[in-house]
């Protein structure tokens, strides 16, 4: 047990953790240091929450925290099957941290906490009784902010979403920080572009050098580990090959409308099955769901819908034949961008034509078409879109996001997409 905790606690001996890249995520969450309240990050597997976790600790020691105050236990680790199923077994662990150290944890790191059964009680206690000064608890499902937690820890926590790396982020780590490098280096701008297209943001993907077919591998680790763990596993799913099927036909089917009551029929299932197990997907933050706007609730009973991955990498692990210049992949990451940019009510609107995304950020809604190239065979049906939106929605901006292309047709900003995240 002290060889774990010490592999799991390496800034005990070694300080500081090196090779890692910031995230945006990360100014709000040191701001939120000062809270006593829980801080809870949830995110899809292998999105950097544990990158996130030694961030926050290099934070600390940089203030001067003793980095033998830290403790971390990733709950994921074999070892700890003991205390999955006894949260009371946790106080050992820390216990047992204390007397290798010989210092008081003051700052706890719980990852994969959702493991183990009734952890809440446990955090619970332990931030009642004033145990610690801060305790951080992860997880790979959006459940963990629902049932019994909610209820039990109401006031005691905040909470964040992390995801995997957003474009502008992987400019970022790659010196493009702005408009005027992005003018600059456009060559270089153009293929991140294209493998974040293929191969998405999962850090360990997006950071290292790997030829394609490993990145594939690993993409395809990445979703069966997801898949079982945080769908089938954790919601007790028995049919599990109808799961698979949903979701490959989901993820293959990226940005296409459906009816519950077609993907029935396509699927061999009920609509209610679906219904679950696209539910449980969202909850492992596998995809997300929208809907056909309307501001009539009865015409938003039975909505047509579409459901985007939380990463590109996913669709390719599934065996997707998008080609690199899909349409399908570049508007995924507009969505995607869309979340990272904190828009919020996400929809498209449909009626004699479509509109891909209106989303609204501090009270304003604002318009998005994704075409990968604008020309003359489809540039009236792009415009169009446009037109369905109702006026009642007061739409302050008009933006095409294209690959490549940039112009104005009237009130109608077109953008390329690696210009555009940095105005999002």
């Amino acid at each position: 047990m002290n060889d774990t905790l010490i592999r799991l606690n390496r800034h005990w001996n070694l300080g500081k953790y090196n090779g890692l890249h910031d995230r945006e995520l990360l100014s709000g969450l040191i701001k939120k240091l000062v809270l006593p309240h829980i801080h809870v990050l949830t995110g899809i597997r292998r999105s950097g929450k544990s990158s996130l976790f030694q961030l926050i600790i290099n934070h600390l020691m940089d203030e001067g925290v003793d980095p033998r105050e830290i403790l971390t236990l990733n709950m994921d680790e074999p070892i700890f099957t003991p205390v999955w199923s006894n949260p009371a077994e946790i106080y050992g662990l820390i216990e047992q941290a204390e007397v290798l150290t010989g210092t008081k944890v003051t700052y706890l790191f719980l990852d994969e906490v959702h493991q183990v059964s009734n952890w809440e009680l446990f955090v619970k206690g332990a931030y009642d009784t004033k145990r610690f000064k801060k305790i951080y608890v992860t997880g790979s499902t959006s459940d963990l902010l629902q049932r019994q937690f909610a209820t039990l820890l109401s006031g005691r926590y905040v909470s964040d979403v992390v995801r995997p790396l957003s474009l502008k982020e992987i400019f970022f780590i790659n010196g493009i920080t702005d408009l005027l490098t992005v003018n600059a280096q456009k060559s270089e701008v153009l293929s991140l572009l294209n493998k974040y297209l293929i191969f998405g943001g999962f850090p360990e993907i997006a950071n290292r050098e790997l030829p394609d077919d490993l990145k594939i591998e690993l993409l395809q680790s990445y979703y069966d580990s997801i898949v079982l763990k945080d769908c089938i596993a954790y919601n007790g799913v028995r049919d599990t090959g109808a799961f698979y099927r949903t979701m490959h036909y989901l993820l293959t089917n990226t940005a296409t409308r459906y009816r519950y009551s077609t993907l029935s029929k396509a699927l061999g299932n009920s609509e209610n099955t679906i219904k679950k197990y696209i539910e449980y997907a969202e909850q492992a933050y596998v995809l997300n769901e929208i809907s056909n706007f309307s501001f009539s609730a009865k015409e938003n009973a039975r909505p047509e819908r579409k459901t985007y991955s939380a990463d590109n990498g996913l669709i390719s692990a599934v065996g997707v034949s998008f080609s690199p210049n899909s349409g399908k992949l570049l508007e995924n990451v507009v969505y995607n961008q869309l979340i990272h940019a904190k828009y919020e009510d996400v929809a498209f609107v449909r009626t004699s034509e479509e509109c891909d995304f209106i989303a609204r950020r501090d009270g304003i809604w604002n318009a998005f078409q994704v075409c990968y190239d604008l020309d003359s065979t489809n540039r009236e049906r792009e415009l169009s879109g446009f037109e369905v939106i109702d006026p009642q929605l007061k739409v302050s901006s008009k933006t095409i996001i294209t690959y490549n292309q940039k112009d104005r047709i009237d009130d109608i900003e077109v953008v390329p997409l690696y210009e555009w995240i940095f105005k999002a």
